[in-house]
C-alpha cells in the first residue's frame, strides 16, 4: 500500500513538473534573428547584435504563455520573426509589438507571449492582440451593417 502511495505521488510530481516546462521555447542556440511582413513576405529588419538576441532570448524563454483556445479565431499578426541559428530556423513565430512591449504567436501549439522588450526597425502596431471575444464582437458589427446595407438596396429597388 505504501509503494502505490509513492508511486503515486512520483507520477503526480512528474506530470506537475512537465506541465510547468511546456510555455518555454528553448530559443539557445539563436544568433540571428529575422522579421518578415507576414503578408507579403519583404525582410524588414535583421539582428545580429548578440547581446540583443540573447537579452530578448533570455526574456521569451522566462514568458509565461497564455494559451489560447483551438476553437478561437487566432488573428494574424503582421509580422513572423524567425530565430536562426547561422541559416537553420530554429522557430519562427507571428510576431507584433507596441511601444514598450512585443507580442509572439506560436500558431502551431496556439500559445501567445507577451514580453517587455522591442526589436528595433520594426513599426509599432496601435493595439495589443485582440482577444477572441473582441474578434467576435467586431464580427458581429460587421454581419449587422451588412444587413442594414442589404436591406437599405432592397428598399431602393
Amino acid at each position: 500500500m505504501m509503494k502505490i502511495k509513492i508511486i503515486s505521488m512520483v507520477l503526480l510530481l512528474s506530470f506537475v513538473l512537465m506541465g510547468c516546462g511546456n510555455n518555454n521555447l528553448n530559443l539557445e542556440g539563436a544568433t540571428r534573428i529575422e522579421v518578415y511582413d507576414w503578408e507579403n513576405k519583404s525582410l524588414i529588419h535583421t539582428m545580429e547584435d548578440t547581446s540583443s538576441i540573447d537579452d530578448l532570448v533570455t526574456k521569451l524563454n522566462k514568458a509565461d504563455g497564455e494559451k489560447i483556445s483551438d476553437t478561437a479565431d487566432i488573428a494574424m499578426l503582421p509580422y513572423k520573426i524567425q530565430f536562426k541559428n547561422k541559416e537553420d530556423t530554429i522557430l519562427e513565430l507571428g510576431f507584433d509589438q507596441t511601444e514598450d512591449e512585443s507580442h509572439y504567436m506560436d500558431y502551431e501549439n496556439s500559445v501567445r507571449y507577451i514580453v517587455d522588450i522591442t526589436v528595433p526597425n520594426v513599426p509599432l502596431s496601435t493595439a495589443s492582440p485582440k482577444t477572441k471575444e473582441e474578434i467576435d464582437e467586431e464580427n458581429k458589427k460587421e454581419l449587422e451593417l451588412k444587413k442594414q446595407n442589404q436591406e437599405k438596396q432592397k428598399d431602393n429597388e
